[in-house]
């Protein structure tokens, strides 16, 4: 519980309205009271929560990964600028392009590769390489 003291002389309720504008969503007044001597007193109540700034686990986000479909493929041919066609397991034939985290960390995608693609409901032409499958040969 804040207390808040003002020292201004009996104001219309209208000009108590910007006060709740300037606290923060989390809180309310509680009660709003005038005494002589000091003035307006306003207390307010905070609700305090654990989780306010806590962030999402990165799996959970539903509105962009449901807008995806996820196949794997093989790669089958090398095109400029990160770009690559992919031959999915179901045989459909896409434009494959380098995901963010893929051109950080350098990972070579080489023809014959296989790859976990995602691909977009909306365009199902195109989609991006999110992940190189390592080959079980190579250790």
């Amino acid at each position: 519980m804040l207390h808040l003291h003002c020292n201004i002389h009996r104001p219309s309720p209208s000009l108590l309205l910007p006060l709740q504008s300037l606290l923060p969503t989390s809180s309310s007044i509680n009660q709003v009271n005038f005494n002589g001597s000091k003035g307006w007193l306003v207390k307010i109540a905070t609700k305090t929560s654990t989780a306010i700034n806590s962030k999402k686990p990165r799996g959970s986000e539903e509105g962009a990964s449901a807008d995806k479909w996820v196949h794997e493929g093989s790669v089958t041919e090398s095109l400029p600028n990160g770009m690559f066609r992919v031959l999915l397991d179901n045989e459909d034939l896409i434009l494959g392009y380098i995901s963010g985290k893929i051109r950080q960390n350098f990972v070579r995608v080489l023809p014959g590769d296989r790859v976990r693609v995602e691909v977009s409901r909306y365009d199902t032409s195109k989609g991006r390489i999110i992940y190189r499958i390592r080959n079980k040969t190579s250790a």
